[in-house]
This record gives structure tokens, C-alpha cells and sequence, in this order.
């Protein structure tokens, strides 16, 4: 057969697959693909609200922020602790809500529908605040000389613009914290097998963050065609009064395909009731070494993205039109290297496991760490360093899938569903270690020659002091890579570990449904089905689960005489 040929039956086989499993889910699996379908979609709200949240975040570099705030460097520094201790707050009070919440429409469900809009609403907002309260200053403050970073003295107004802008910052975080959450936790418990969980992961990825990409393209094009005359249209008000709005009905939108089509299926017993104390959650969490793993490897993961360097090698260490061009085949080719680790990801997990495939991520990464080490006075290859940087993390999203994992070997253990713990303790102790971590890049460039008070535009187009920053930057990047490899390796749940815990889970909630009269049929089929596993394989693990619930022999017999 020719190759068209072959091609065309691919396409026939693909399209009576999507038909046969676009209700039932394929063998051994849960989720069918219209399922599948509304996850990614829902996913996109998320997506829509970033493009608003990314253009309101306070800082130096955020046109809205320059040009109509008019924020100091000083009302960022002070700005960026207070949120950190807002962030601090806001994590036990959103584990609380998630981990004690028992609607019948689920544990995630509930929050999803006004967590969207209040999110919307509190980031919309924001542009419109009248220009004229920018001008009303409410109170001052002075930031004293930090001699170690070059940090000069300075004075910080405050207006009334900025404070109400701030506050619906955090408002709106809130929100978008909670939603944001709602939405991972529905994607950790939308299947109980991992590797299908791998599969749905990477391929939602691919699909949910199409919207803030076409809009960020989008919103320049806009910019330059419809306030050309502005001298500079992307620090035009206006620009962000129409698109907000649009991105905020995308966001409320897109989450109702979550909403009314994805179902939770947490391996709990139908009379399971959801409550858990913060200190018993916390408690049991900190005591649980697979969180520290997960957590460290998180934290390294934020000191190793200061090696990422791209837009300073094409603006400096390439400059003028080439480097010009160079930006633009980078923002196409480097955020675009972590779609094939998506693809090939699960796979991968099939073939290696989760933590083999998260070893070959880390060490392939710090690898190419040391690579762009190496060229530092050819910025065309740190270029390349650094694709291939972006290409072995995009694996790293399974640490992702990781957590599910492990959410289910908590519940094993202590019998606690903990996902708004885990999210919220993880955020908590994030958060916490980001006022020691944010300081080392400052660090790193003032081992560079770039002093905390430099404007680092000025700084940077000396030759001198950008090669020397470039080396200490990646030092810090590599420092990073190596922390991110090291806790990986004492990772060792695996697979076969996993799907044990789940059928422990499944026996225990078909014997509290039996307990409480409510077996169904589809419980005494799964029961059979462990049942048989045991035995075929001589699993001793779950040989004894079953062993310590003698009400399993009691279905089975009943079964039997039925």
C-alpha cells in the first residue's frame, strides 16, 4: 500500500477511535474523550484570565504600570512584601475551605462559577480606575539606604489609584488562587489510574493555553493598528478597557465546560464526609516526605529559571536589527521546545516510570546548564543552550502528575483527601522561601557587576559588566538545575506501588458501602477484579488488604449464592 494510502486508513482508524470512545472511555481507562474535551476547555479560563492578570502585575517592566500608575521601583519593593504576606495569610484560609468542602456537586465543583467571575471582576476593573485618583496622593513613606544591594534612600508616595489597584490585586488573586486550585484538584481526581492522568495532563497543556497565546498576539497587533497615533500604543489605557472585559467573559465562559462536564471520581465510600482540621492537615502533610520532594524540587525549579536568559542575549549580547530578529524566532522557537516533551511525555511514563523520565529532565537540563556556561561569548550558542534547556523541562510537568500520585498514597495512609492542603501548605512554604530565593538573582548580578540601584538597561550594554553577569546569572541557573536533579532521585513511588494504593482505597470503600448498605454492582465487579489480581500475581500487599476486611469474603460469598 502506498503511503497516501497508509495515511488515509491512519486517518479512518483516528476518526472511528475519536467516534467509538468519544462517550465510553477506552479500556481500563475512565475518561472518555468529550470528557477529556470539556477539562481542556474549562482549563482555558485560566488561560483567558492570565493574559489580564500578567498585564496588571505590579512591576517595572508592565506598560499600564509605567505609564498610567506611574509606580516607583520603591512602591514595588514594599508592594512585593506585602502581597508575600497576604500570600501567607491566604494559603490555611483557602485549604480550609477546599478540604472541608462536601456539596453534592463534588469537592472542587462549588467554587468554580464565582471564583471565575469575582476574579474577572476584580482584575477588570483595575484600568478603569479614573486617572485622576493617580494624582491624589494618600500618604508617603521612606525606604532607608540598603548599602549591600546599592540601594539608595528614597521617598514612596502612594495615591489612591495605586492603593485601590493594589488591593483588588490582591482580591482578585484570591479569587483566581481558588480557582486556579479547583481546577487542579478536579484534573488530580477526574481518573484514579496515573498513567491515564499523564495522558490528560499533557495533552490539556497543549490545548488550554491556546487562548492567552492568540491573545498576546493579539493585543500588539491591536495596539499598533488601532492606537498608532498614541506615542506609545501599548501604554494606552484604552487598549486594556476593551481587552479586559473580553478576556473576562472568556474566563467566566470556558470554565462552565468543567463545570457541567467533568465528573470527580475520588476512591471514597458513598457516606465519606470531608473535614479536616488545619493543624491536622498541616501536620500530616509536613510529615509526608514525598511533599518535601515534590516542594524543594518546585523551589529549585524558580532559582534555576534565572538561567533563562534570552531576551538579555538578543537586546544586548546581539542588539541592534539581528538581535531584533533573533527575539522574534526565539519567542517562536524557545516557548514552543516544551511541546514536544508534552508529547512524548506520556509515553515515556509508559515505558520508564515518572521518576526515570523526571531524572532524564533534570540532569538532561542542568547538562545544557553547563553548556551555555561554556559559550557565553557566542550568544547565538547560549541560544541553542537554552532551547534545549526548554526542551527537557517540558517534561517536567509530570512532577505535576507526581502530586496526584501522592495525594492518593496520603489518603491510603491517613484516610484524608488533602488537595487544598497540599496546593495551599506548598504555596504557604513557597511563598515563605521566595523572600530568601527573590534576593538571589539581585545577588548574582551584583557579582556581576550590576548593582541593586543600577538601571540595568545602562548596566548591560557594557560589555564588560553583561559577560560578567551573564556567567554569575548562570551559575545561579546552574546552582538551581543541581538542586532540582537531587530530590527527584529519592522520588520512589512508583507505578506499581501506585496502583496498589488505589485498589487498597477501592477496598475500603466498597466495604463501608457494604457496611451501610449501598454495595452496588459495580463495587462487587471491582472487588472480583482486585480479588483476581491478588491472586494471579501473589500480591502480597494486597493479599493483606484484603485479609484485614474479613466483609470482603462476605460480598464474595453472597455474590456467590446469589
Amino acid at each position: 500500500m502506498s503511503e497516501k494510502g497508509n495515511l488515509k486508513v491512519k486517518i479512518k482508524d483516528g476518526i472511528n477511535k475519536l467516534k467509538l470512545h468519544w462517550k465510553t472511555p477506552p479500556k481500563g481507562y475512565y475518561v472518555n474523550y468529550k470528557e477529556f474535551l470539556n477539562l481542556a476547555l474549562g482549563s482555558g479560563s485560566l488561560s483567558f484570565l492570565s493574559v489580564i492578570i500578567s498585564w496588571t502585575t505590579i512591576a517595572i517592566n508592565i506598560p499600564m504600570m509605567i505609564s498610567y500608575f506611574k509606580v516607583s521601583t520603591g512602591f514595588i519593593f514594599v508592594a512585593g512584601i506585602v502581597a508575600s504576606i497576604f500570600g501567607l495569610v491566604r494559603a490555611p484560609i483557602l485549604s480550609m475551605m477546599i478540604d472541608n468542602s462536601n456539596s453534592k456537586k463534588g469537592k472542587f465543583k462549588p467554587f468554580l462559577l464565582w471564583s471565575a467571575v469575582l476574579t474577572a471582576v476584580s482584575f477588570t476593573f483595575i484600568p478603569f480606575i479614573p486617572e485622576a485618583w493617580v494624582g491624589n496622593i494618600l500618604f508617603s513613606f521612606d525606604i532607608p539606604a540598603i548599602p549591600v544591594f546599592a540601594v539608595a534612600a528614597s521617598h514612596i508616595e502612594v495615591s489612591l489609584a495605586s492603593l485601590i489597584m493594589f488591593l483588588l490585586i490582591q482580591i482578585g488573586t484570591f479569587f483566581n488562587t481558588l480557582l486556579s486550585q479547583c481546577l487542579t484538584g478536579i484534573e488530580q481526581t477526574v481518573s484514579p489510574v496515573s498513567q491515564e492522568r499523564a495522558n490528560i495532563g499533557a495533552f490539556k497543556g497543549l490545548i488550554c493555553n491556546i487562548p492567552s497565546s492568540v491573545v498576546n498576539i493579539v493585543i500588539p497587533l491591536v495596539a499598533g493598528i488601532v492606537f498608532a497615533s498614541s506615542k506609545d500604543p501599548m501604554n494606552n489605557i484604552e487598549l486594556y478597557r476593551w481587552a479586559f472585559p473580553i478576556c473576562s467573559i472568556g474566563g467566566i465562559a470556558f470554565v462552565f465546560f468543567t463545570y457541567f462536564g467533568v465528573e470527580e471520581r475520588v476512591v471514597v465510600h458513598k457516606e465519606y464526609v470531608a473535614k479536616v482540621k488545619f493543624s491536622e492537615g498541616a501536620k500530616q502533610l509536613f510529615s509526608n516526605k514525598y511533599f518535601w520532594i515534590i516542594t524543594i524540587f518546585n523551589i529549585a525549579v524558580g532559582i534555576r529559571g534565572n538561567i533563562n536568559m534570552y531576551l538579555w542575549i538578543c537586546n544586548y549580547g546581539i542588539g541592534g536589527q539581528k538581535g531584533a530578529f533573533a527575539l522574534t524566532v526565539c519567542n517562536m522557537l524557545l516557548n514552543n521546545a516544551l511541546v514536544p516533551g508534552m508529547l512524548v511525555g506520556p509515553w515515556m511514563i509508559k515505558k520508564l516510570g515518572k521518576r526515570r523520565v523526571m531524572i532524564i529532565s533534570t540532569v538532561g537540563f542542568t547538562v545544557m546548564a553547563f553548556m551555555q556556561l561554556l559559550t557565553l561569548k557566542s550568544p547565538y550558542l547560549m541560544l541553542v543552550a537554552i532551547f534545549f534547556q526548554n526542551l527537557f523541562n517540558g517534561l517536567s510537568y509530570i512532577s505535576n502528575i507526581m502530586v496526584s500520585d501522592v495525594l492518593d498514597y496520603q489518603q491510603w495512609k491517613t484516610g484524608k483527601r488533602l488537595e487544598g492542603f497540599w496546593q495551599n501548605c506548598l504555596s504557604f512554604v513557597m511563598t515563605f522561601c521566595g523572600l530568601f530565593t527573590s534576593a538571589l538573582m539581585p545577588l548574582f548580578m551584583s557579582f556581576g557587576g550590576v548593582g541593586f540601584g543600577d538601571n540595568i538597561d545602562t548596566a548591560l550594554k557594557n560589555h564588560s559588566i553583561m559577560y560578567s553577569t551573564f556567567e554569575s546569572v548562570t551559575w545561579l541557573g546552574i546552582i538551581g538545575s543541581v538542586l532540582c536533579a537531587i530530590p527527584i532521585f529519592f522520588y520512589d513511588l512508583s507505578e506499581e506501588k501506585h496502583a496498589n494504593y488505589i485498589r487498597a482505597l477501592r477496598i475500603r470503600a466498597i466495604v463501608e458501602n457494604y457496611k451501610n448498605d449501598e454495595i452496588s454492582s459495580e463495587d462487587i465487579a471491582k472487588l472480583e477484579e482486585i480479588v483476581s489480581f491478588a491472586k494471579d500475581n501473589n500480591d502480597e500487599f494486597v493479599l493483606y488488604e484484603l485479609s484485614s476486611h474479613p466483609e470482603t469474603q462476605e460480598i464474595l460469598e453472597k455474590v456467590g449464592k446469589e
